[in-house]
């Protein structure tokens, strides 16, 4: 009873935060999305703090909306994320072997979600548009500070968390070996390393006056040489990859609408070569196991991925059962306990699919990965159209759009051996696309002290 009195006066507080200071919540976002292995204990159950924050925001959005102060946007994508949450509800309520469990797990995407509606509607100016860009870097900076003086306080045998370095991690493959700093494991770190990563070399390359004062160009020069060691200290392969293809994906795509040599985007990840190369020759279990990874970049033969293709194939045999619609929810687990009590099991938290395609199919069918990737679609092809409509005009905003499209290319990479979308800062990323693209379409979306000077002269043909 008294827990409960708690979780009320909190929850009055927090709704009375909302309204009083909505935007300072909302500007908090870039630094609490980073919080996600750093849960809060409400009413026995395990909350993040930006999941609260987004829950707690949608209050004054609604209120706004019905006086009539703002009108809510309701983009392509926001109606992806209803299509998606309504299919997952209905797999869950019709085949899920413990709907509460389902019912719960739905909830839980839902606060994570409604983060790319409320930022999509709260920045509706530049001015904060522009502040939240900025505490995005600072975010992913401070995050990366974190995640990497972990690692090397833990080597050095002064570990207090936030990096696993334990010889049966490296050797055994008991825990996920490497930097995670406040976030769940090394795989979620190191994809959101890699994407802030990705956006912050593509626009030190593309638009290196990206800012008229000295402070936002040491921020980003500062967040990729950051970024990049703690990259590289997650030990996590497919993020490595998705740096790569996402950099890839990015200087093809700024020769062809911004007149950009590639060469300028594909020369910053030198930092990230020079510090594989010294970190390769450390001693120890660190450089052993570093080796190892790169070693097996991409052979399926190795352990972990071994252990990932059996994980698969027991969710394929899985989905058979319904292929359509899907088996609920974060059911896999459910399943595999035939029954029992999953919660019981030790290390059952570890018996998910870390794959969101292969999970959309299992938990929604053959229709919600339709949707998954009708959506993810969209909100490629949305930016693309955005970046080259404001390229002439508008190029800081078209820097600062394929930036972000090659941040969610490296996730979308990198998710296809975890899966971070039931997290806040994915969508936090996609939303900051989405204000991008809405702005886009206005003559005035940056403001003149964030002019850029042209990397291109005034020739024809787009000479570099």
């Amino acid at each position: 009873m008294l827990s409960f009195g708690i979780i009320l006066v909190a929850g009055a507080v927090l709704l009375l935060a909302a309204i009083l200071w909505s935007r300072e919540l909302l500007m908090a976002l870039p630094f609490v999305v980073t919080l996600n292995g750093i849960p809060l204990p409400i009413g026995g159950s395990q909350v993040r703090v930006d999941q609260l924050i987004a829950c707690v925001l949608v209050v004054p959005l609604v209120a706004s909306v019905l006086v009539g102060k703002r009108r809510l946007r309701m983009d392509a994508i926001s109606w992806w994320l209803i299509a998606l949450f309504s299919m997952n509800l209905l797999a869950s309520a019709l085949n899920s072997p413990t709907r509460a469990y389902s019912f719960a797990q739905c909830a839980n995407l839902a606060s994570a979600w409604i983060i790319y509606v409320l930022v999509v509607n709260f920045l509706d100016t530049r001015e904060e548009l522009e502040r939240f860009f900025e505490r995005c870097l600072w975010g992913a900076l401070i995050a990366s500070c974190i995640g990497v003086g972990a690692f090397l306080l833990s080597i050095v045998g002064l570990g207090i968390g936030g990096a696993e370095v334990s010889a049966s991690a490296a050797q055994l493959l008991t825990r996920p070996y490497g930097a995670y700093g406040t976030m769940v494991e090394p795989n979620i770190f190191g994809s959101f390393m890699g994407s802030m990563l990705v956006l912050a070399v593509v626009l030190l390359a593309v638009s290196p006056r990206v800012a008229s004062s000295s402070l936002s160009l040491r921020l980003l020069r500062w967040t990729t040489a950051l970024c990049a060691v703690g990259l590289v200290l997650s030990f996590t392969r497919t993020a490595w990859l998705g740096s790569m293809i996402a950099l890839v994906c990015a200087a093809l795509f700024s020769r062809r609408s911004l007149g950009v040599r590639a060469t300028r985007i594909l020369a910053a990840p030198l930092i990230g070569v020079v510090i594989v190369v010294v970190l390769l020759f450390l001693p120890g279990i660190g450089g052993t196991f570093l080796r190892f990874k790169l070693g097996n970049l991409v052979n399926i033969e190795s352990p972990t991925a071994v252990l990932r293709l059996m994980t698969y194939a027991l969710a394929l045999e899985q989905t058979l059962r319904h292929p359509i619609i899907g088996l609920g929810t974060f059911s896999f687990a459910p399943l595999l306990a035939e029954g029992n009590d999953f919660a019981r099991f030790e290390g059952w938290r570890g018996l998910w699919i870390g794959n969101y395609l292969l999970l959309a199919l299992h938990d929604t069918g053959v229709i919600g990965l339709a949707l998954w990737l009708g959506m993810i679609w969209t909100i490629i092809s949305r930016g693309v159209r955005a970046m080259r409509d404001a390229s002439e005009e508008q190029p800081v905003l078209a820097a600062r759009t394929l930036g972000l499209i090659a941040a969610i290319v490296c996730l979308l990479v990198a998710y296809l051996a975890t899966t971070g979308f039931s997290l806040g800062y994915p969508w936090m990323l996609i939303g900051l696309l989405g204000a991008h693209v809405r702005l886009a379409r206005t003559r005035d979306a940056i403001p003149d002290s964030m002019t850029v000077e042209p990397l291109t002269s005034p020739s024809p043909a787009g000479a570099t």
